[in-house]
């Protein structure tokens, strides 16, 4: 469910210029990467070898890991999250299921590489909880769990990739630094706002979620809206693009994104 604590009038100018990320954070958030990718080549060689360490592996492929990850996740406590880069579609299937797992307890952050992201991908994560949902500067991607595992890419076994579940203590210890470096850099998703002008905060949420929402009662149901209030706002919003179908929206929506964050 989009957070609804988001109000229009929502003060973000402390976040003004945001994207501009110091050099000496860039830094430290290169220094603890570095350190925190010695940690993990050390442990992926340990695995490959057969030699002992506090290190499993948890999937294998793309579909492997995440289902695995979408069964282990509603029974964790907190997760804390650097995602380097994302997808539309991606965002199409993760995001519901992090509602679900926050909904059953699930304590998270979730901190995307600004630089990374498509304008799109921007747009739809610019409209989710403002203390879940965070733009900073993160190229490597990990997920710190219940503070006493961390997850990153592990060795590659019959051309697929690996995620590898690692409880190392010099490993962890890298990892929370990194997290820290990183999270200094960060802002909330929802302080930019692409498409404000000449949209009403209701209709700014309705064009992200058409993004990644296949019907109108899907967005219904992410608004909490009636399906007809949701139609009415489509509809509104194909006249701004002029476009005649939800397909062609998509298209200039993304042309339009791409001209204003050039």
């Amino acid at each position: 469910m989009v957070d609804q604590r988001v109000l229009p009038e929502q003060d973000f100018s402390v976040f003004a210029d945001p994207v501009r990320f110091s050099g000496p954070a860039r830094l430290r958030v290169t220094e603890a990467m570095t350190r925190l990718e010695v940690e993990r080549l050390r442990v992926v060689r340990a695995l490959e070898r057969g030699q002992p360490v506090a290190a499993r592996v948890l999937g294998r492929g793309g579909e492997e890991i995440n289902q695995h990850l979408s069964r282990e996740l509603p029974a964790r406590r907190t997760l804390d999250s650097v995602k380097p880069r994302g997808s539309v579609e991606r965002l199409a299937v993760s995001l519901p299921i992090n509602t679900f797992a926050m909904n059953a307890g699930l304590r998270m952050i979730s901190v995307w590489h600004r630089d990374a992201l498509s304008p799109d991908v921007r747009l739809v994560l610019s409209c989710e909880d403002p203390e879940v949902y965070f733009f900073g500067y993160g190229p490597l991607e990990m997920k710190i769990v219940d503070g006493v595992e961390v997850l990153l890419e592990g060795p590659t076994v019959r051309n697929q990739t690996t995620v590898i579940v690692v409880r190392d203590d010099a490993c962890m210890a890298a990892a929370r630094h990194y997290w820290d470096a990183v999270r200094a850099t960060t802002y909330p998703c929802a302080a930019e706002e692409p498409l404000a002008g000449g949209l009403t905060e209701r209709q700014r949420r309705v064009v992200a979620l058409m993004l990644i929402c296949s019907s109108d009662e899907q967005i219904a149901r992410r608004l909490e809206l009636s399906v007809r209030t949701v139609r009415t706002e489509v509809a509104v919003i194909l006249d701004l693009l002029d476009a005649p179908t939800r397909f062609v929206a998509g298209v200039r929506l993304r042309e339009l994104l791409s001209r204003i964050t050039a």
